[in-house]
């Protein structure tokens, strides 16, 4: 429901190594900023080198997880990288040190008065990190938040359930909300698109 326009804010939630960045990066144009938010230290450093060899200028990198308290968490190395998550659970073998702020605070620590599109994509997480951006989404006009239903359907555990949790969160946020439920695609029945 989302059609990026030059100027825009976007801000991108688990940014991964770029792959929406680009997209995002050329759509706003030189006038426009992406701000692109990565917990893992391994992917951010292949984000910022991403950037940086795309001359990527007008998008803002910030290594930290995006959740509902100030802390110091774990993210998980996993063998698909896509499915990396944050947890506060005890140092596995697998996991890295990750600072995490509520993002109401991120926002208004670099000025962002406004958001045109917010893209999360955090592996159950969203659940936390909805909760500490009230303020923020009130500044935010459309958003796509990616639930991960299917990891707890997988049996990766129940932490993953969050698509009515993003839903109710979304709608007493005032959005009016898109889902395709019928799209044969696990991943894209979780894709819940939102608009005011």
């Amino acid at each position: 429901v989302y059609h990026p326009r030059p100027g825009d804010v976007i801000v991108d939630i688990g940014a991964g190594r770029g792959e929406d960045v680009f997209a995002f990066s050329e759509a706003v144009g030189p006038e426009g900023t992406v701000w692109a938010v990565e917990a893992h230290p391994g992917s951010f450093r292949l984000l910022e080198r991403f950037c940086r060899k795309n001359a990527l200028t007008n998008v803002r990198l910030l290594n930290c997880a995006a959740m509902d308290r100030r802390s110091r968490l774990r993210v998980e190395t996993l063998p698909v990288w896509e499915s990396n998550f944050v947890h506060d659970g005890p140092p596995t073998p697998t996991s890295q040190e990750v600072e995490a702020f509520p993002f109401d605070e991120i926002r208004a620590q670099h000025g962002i008065e406004r958001i045109d599109f917010l893209k999360m994509n955090i592996e159950g997480a969203e659940r936390f990190a909805l909760r500490g951006m009230p303020e923020t989404l009130e500044r935010v006009r459309y958003a796509c938040i990616a639930a991960h239903d299917f990891r707890a359907g997988r049996g990766e555990g129940e932490e993953f359930r969050t698509h009515d949790f993003v839903v109710q969160t979304l709608r007493a946020a005032g959005f009016q909300l898109t889902i395709r439920a019928d799209d044969p695609r696990y991943y894209v029945k979780e894709h819940i698109h939102a608009w005011r």
